[in-house]
């Protein structure tokens, strides 16, 4: 089982089917709908609507079962050939092929990825490089079986056939990446107005899926007529079909009973689409849980997360290293950094701060000074213009800051002397906001949570917009961090970082 965070629900992904009615009739439908397996719930309902009553026939597809979100992309395809066909004309032109032989594998290599589903609509969490990964092993598993047929095709050198296979993968995976016309997974939400109202803000934010409906449970409000609205998991099915949506997603509010789940199952795989069911999870990735049943009872087990151990071992000693190397290389950069910071305003070109490291042990962490030697006395004059809330002081035009601290703080200049942070073992390259002595004083329990690892020089914060996050928005990245920890995810953020410092979004 997979899962998606949408707002405050972690949802787990499978195939299931339904189908309830819309609370606004849609012009040109039949009110009959041939598929009718969950009997509507108490509560209200339009006045418009004609009494309704429970069906137990047999679920019969609505549509071709199976197809939805299945459909071939034609264009897709159609590119991968052109790239196949372009590389083997160069593998054949070059003499490392014959040119059938080099044709062959051409012609094949659509129809692996046609076999393997790549043509296929997104599924849903399913993430852009999570595809170019598959297609990337596709090239794999392919030029290992064309090694294996060795014995068999004598004639064919096959190590340059691997070769062209790999180079298949790698140019469809490019392709992949940069098709900005990649269709995204079509959803209805289920759930009480404000649980689904949370979601698609979460949903439009991360612009990976398209919500088409909602079904609302009975008694809640809507209030927001953006969006086609429906009545209950009883015209879920129906908002499916009507809307050609690719899943379902039942949020922790609709509260269906099991007999309803099961038959929702029945009923969406009839029409081709899927059922993802939330948890209740707040930011729980995918890694940490697992489904263990038991004497008819079906659990989803979340594992701990990773705060000591080996790997944590293994990434204090990489970051260190990498650290000591950093800072080696940025000597002279640095050194004529700190002489214009000089030259320009009186005062040290180190700016020393006192934070707040792993389980609350206080830390003298280092800057090059991008204000005036005075900034922190200026500062209470200047919480009248505060722009954030009570816990973060932010001015995105603060006077305090000099012309040349401007560009520092824009290209995350001023951030370097942390390397030396990292090496002395008091931050680590990645991981949570360094915080001041004053915020953690202020701090509820959840933000505490960031404390039981070293804060970061870098960290989702600052790929996901510094100083333009909210306080509720940055503490919630750092405890997504904190209790998702991974070495993949370290790797992720220092590859997102390097783009969001050219990109100087929330940097001032």
């Amino acid at each position: 089982m997979t899962q998606i965070s949408l707002g405050t629900a972690r949802l787990g992904l499978e195939s299931v089917t339904t189908v309830p009615r819309p609370r606004e009739s849609v012009p040109g439908r039949p009110s009959h709908h041939p598929v009718d397996l969950l009997p509507p719930r108490g509560g209200p309902r339009d006045d418009a609507d004609p009494p309704r009553t429970a069906s137990v026939e047999p679920c019969r597809p609505v549509s071709p079962a199976g197809t939805r979100g299945h459909n071939v992309s034609v264009r897709s395809l159609g590119v991968d050939a052109l790239l196949a066909a372009g590389l083997a004309a160069s593998w054949a032109t070059s003499g490392a092929l014959s040119t059938g032989a080099a044709g062959a594998a051409a012609l094949a290599w659509p129809v692996l990825l046609l076999a393997t589903g790549h043509y296929r609509r997104g599924a849903l969490g399913e993430s852009r490089a999570g595809r170019v990964r598959a297609i990337l092993g596709a090239g794999v598993r392919g030029s290992i079986l064309a090694l294996a047929a060795s014995p068999f095709l004598t004639t064919i050198d096959l190590v340059p056939l691997a070769q062209l296979v790999v180079a298949f993968a790698v140019a469809s995976g490019v392709h992949h990446l940069v098709d900005v016309r990649r269709s995204r997974p079509r959803l209805v939400l289920a759930g009480e107005d404000s649980d689904v109202r949370a979601a698609v803000a979460e949903l439009d934010a991360a612009g990976i899926h398209e919500v088409v409906a909602v079904c609302l449970t009975p008694g809640s409000r809507n209030t927001s007529n953006e969006l086609p609205a429906y009545d209950g998991l009883e015209s879920a099915v129906r908002a499916a079909d009507e809307h050609q949506a690719d899943a379902l997603v039942v949020l922790p509010s609709a509260r269906p009973t099991p007999v309803e789940m099961r038959r929702l199952h029945w009923a969406l795989a009839g029409i081709g689409a899927e059922l993802c069911v939330g948890t209740g999870l707040l930011d729980v990735g995918p890694q940490r849980t697992r489904v263990l049943s038991g004497a008819g009872l079906d659990v989803l087990h979340v594992s701990g997360p990773v705060l000591d151990g080996p790997r944590r071992l293994l990434k204090d000693v990489l970051e260190r290293w990498a650290a000591l190397v950093a800072i080696v290389l940025a000597l002279p950069l640095l050194a004529a950094l700190a002489l214009a910071i000089r030259l320009e305003t009186p005062g040290a070109a180190l700016f020393r701060q006192q934070r707040i490291g792993r389980d609350g042990v206080p830390f003298t962490m280092l800057k090059l000074r991008s204000m005036g030697v005075d900034a922190e006395a200026q500062r209470i004059a200047l919480n009248g213009s505060n722009e954030k809330d009570a816990v973060l002081f932010k001015i995105q035009l603060d006077p305090r800051v000099t012309p040349i601290g401007r560009v520092l703080r824009k290209y995350s200049l001023d951030e370097l002397p942390q390397l030396w942070n990292v090496v002395r073992g008091d931050m680590s390259l990645v991981g949570p906001r360094p915080a001041l002595p004053g915020e953690v004083a202020r701090y509820d329990v959840d933000p505490h949570r960031r404390l039981v690892v070293k804060p970061g020089v870098t960290g989702l914060w600052q790929v996901s917009g510094r100083s333009d996050l909210s306080w509720e928005e940055s503490v919630r990245l750092d405890l997504r961090y904190v209790d998702n920890w991974s070495l993949g995810l370290d790797l992720s953020i220092l590859v997102r970082t390097v783009r969001a410092v050219l990109g100087h979004r929330g940097a001032y």
